[in-house]
C-alpha cells in the first residue's frame, strides 16, 4: 500500500504535465509582477488602477491585489512555493529519466527492421556500381565525425552512423542551470534586501529604507557632496541626472569622488546604488551661492542663508534672499509663477538696502540679464543642498549563483540546439544504396546529398 502511494507521489513529480503547469503558472505569477506596481504602499497600486477605474473600484482592486501579494510578487510565498515546486519538479524528472538515458549508450547496437527504417522521413535510393561501395562509405561518414556500426541483414548490409550521440546529456546540463538560477533567486529573496533612501546635498545616511518600511544599517555612511540635473533647452524633461557620492567609515572617507548616474550603478561591499530619482528639499543648512562682479570687473563669491543679510563688496549695500522658486516661469499676462518643484529654472528674489530705501529683484539662473541690479551684476549660481538624490539600493547574494546558472544554461541550449545527435542509416543491397534519417532537417538531407554526390563522383 506504501509503496503503491510512493510511486503515485514520484509519477505525479516526474509528470511533464506538472512541469508545463507549473512553468505556465510561474510565467503568469511573473507577468503579473512586471505589469502591477510591485510595492507595499497602497498609493502606487491605488494611483495605477485609477488610470483604468474610479477611485472608489481601485481601492477595492487594490484590496484584492493585496489579499494575494500580488503587489509583492517576488517575495510572496505562493510564488516562492512554486518555485520548490518546480525545482522539486525538475529533479524527479531528472533522476526518473537518467538511468534510462545512461543504459542506451551502453546498449550495443542492434540491426533497424527495414519496416522501421521505410518510415523515415528521409528516404533516398541511387544506384552505384562499386564493388568497394561498403567500406567507400564507411569512409564518408567517418571523414564526417561519424562512428559506424556494419550489420548484416537478409535486405543485404545495414550501415549506422551515428554522431553526438552523448550530447542528449545537455538536457542535463539545461536542469542544472534552473536549479542554480532558482537557488540564486531564492538566496537573494531570504538573504539579500532591497530598498531606498534619500540623501540631501551635502549629508550623508548610514541606513536604507527596505520596501516594508524598515531601516537597513548599511555599515557605512554614504554621503552626497553633490547632486546635479541637466535639463533639455526649454523643457521640465530631464536629459541626464548624476549623483556625486563619497563613501565614509569610522569617520574616514574611504572611497571618494564615485559619480553614479542612470545605468551606471556603484557596487560597494555587495551593495548595489542605483540612480533612482531626485528632488527637491530645502533644508536648514542650504546655501544660496551667488557671485558679485564689482567695477573693477573682480569676482567675489558669496554663500548666504535663506534671509540672512549680506553685504555687496565695495557698497554700503545690504541685500538677503527672500524668496526662492526652483522653475520661475511667466504666463500670458507677465505674471510670475512656479512651473514645478524641479530646479528646470531656479530664481531667487533678493532685497537690497541702500540707506534705508528697500528694493527687491528675481535674479534667474539661466537668465544673465536679470544678473544687472542698480547695485552692479550680481549673478546667482545655485542653491546647494536643496536637492536630494534618490538612491535604490539592493543587495543580493544570489547574483553569482544567477550568472553561473545563466552560462551553463547559455552552453546546454547551445549543446542542444546545435550539435544535436545525428543517425543515418544505410542499406546497401547489390549496386542500390537506400540512405534513411530519422528528422528531416535541412543539413541532415544536404548531408546525404554531399555523400551520394562523392559516391557517384568516384564511380564516373
Amino acid at each position: 500500500m506504501l509503496n503503491r502511494v510512493n510511486e503515485k507521489v514520484w509519477n505525479f513529480f516526474a509528470s511533464t504535465e506538472l512541469a508545463v503547469a507549473l512553468f505556465i503558472t510561474i510565467s503568469t505569477g511573473a507577468a503579473i509582477g512586471t505589469v502591477i506596481p510591485q510595492s507595499i504602499e497602497p498609493e502606487p497600486v491605488i494611483k495605477f488602477f485609477s488610470k483604468f477605474m474610479s477611485i472608489s473600484s481601485a481601492h477595492k482592486t487594490y484590496e484584492i491585489i493585496n489579499l494575494f501579494d500580488l503587489n509583492n510578487v517576488y517575495h510572496s510565498w505562493w510564488f516562492t512555493f512554486l518555485l520548490f515546486m518546480f525545482a522539486l519538479n525538475l529533479i524527479v524528472c531528472s533522476i526518473d529519466r537518467l538511468p534510462t538515458l545512461l543504459k542506451s549508450f551502453k546498449a550495443p547496437p542492434q540491426p533497424y527492421p527495414l519496416s522501421v527504417l521505410d518510415k523515415m522521413p528521409i528516404k533516398k535510393t541511387v544506384k552505384i556500381n562499386n564493388d568497394r561501395i561498403l567500406e567507400k562509405i564507411k569512409e564518408l561518414f567517418q571523414n564526417k565525425g561519424f562512428s559506424t556500426h556494419v550489420f548484416e541483414t537478409q535486405e543485404g548490409f545495414q550501415i549506422q552512423a551515428k554522431k553526438w550521440n552523448k550530447t542528449r546529456l545537455a538536457v542535463y546540463l539545461t536542469h542544472l542551470s534552473i536549479l542554480i538560477i532558482l537557488a540564486g533567486a531564492l538566496i537573494g529573496t531570504f538573504f539579500g534586501f532591497r530598498g531606498s533612501m534619500n540623501i540631501v546635498e551635502g549629508t550623508g545616511l548610514n541606513f536604507a529604507i527596505s520596501d516594508e518600511g524598515k531601516a537597513i544599517p548599511l555599515g557605512f555612511e554614504i554621503r552626497c557632496e553633490r547632486f546635479e540635473a541637466e535639463y533639455y533647452e526649454n523643457s521640465a524633461i530631464p536629459k541626464a541626472y548624476r549623483s556625486y557620492l563619497k563613501i565614509i567609515e569610522s569617520g574616514k572617507p574611504v572611497r571618494e569622488n564615485i559619480v553614479i548616474e542612470v545605468n551606471h550603478p556603484f557596487t560597494y561591499r555587495g551593495i548595489t546604488f542605483y540612480q533612482a530619482s531626485y528632488g527637491f528639499q530645502p533644508t536648514e543648512h542650504a546655501e544660496f551661492k551667488f557671485t558679485y562682479f564689482d567695477k573693477t570687473g573682480k569676482e567675489h563669491n558669496i554663500n548666504v542663508h535663506f534671509e540672512e543679510n549680506f553685504k555687496i563688496p565695495g557698497t554700503s549695500v545690504t541685500a538677503s534672499v527672500v524668496d526662492f522658486s526652483p522653475a520661475l516661469g511667466i504666463d500670458e499676462e507677465g505674471r510670475l509663477f512656479n512651473m514645478s518643484s524641479d530646479m528646470i529654472n531656479p530664481a531667487v528674489l533678493v532685497e537690497f538696502e541702500n540707506n534705508g530705501k528697500k528694493t527687491q529683484q528675481w535674479i534667474l539662473k539661466k537668465i544673465p540679464e536679470s544678473w544687472q541690479t542698480p547695485y552692479g551684476k550680481l549673478r546667482f549660481n545655485e542653491l546647494w543642498g536643496a536637492q536630494f538624490t534618490g538612491l535604490q539600493v539592493r543587495r543580493d547574494p544570489g547574483v553569482p549563483l544567477i550568472y553561473t546558472g545563466s552560462i551553463l544554461m547559455c552552453l546546454g541550449l547551445f549543446i542542444c540546439l546545435f550539435l544535436r545527435p545525428v543517425n543515418y542509416f544505410a542499406v546497401i543491397n547489390k549496386n542500390q544504396v537506400v540512405f534513411y534519417c530519422p528528422t528531416s532537417k535541412g543539413m541532415v538531407e544536404r548531408q546525404i546529398d554531399e555523400i551520394i554526390k562523392k559516391l557517384k563522383g568516384d564511380e564516373a
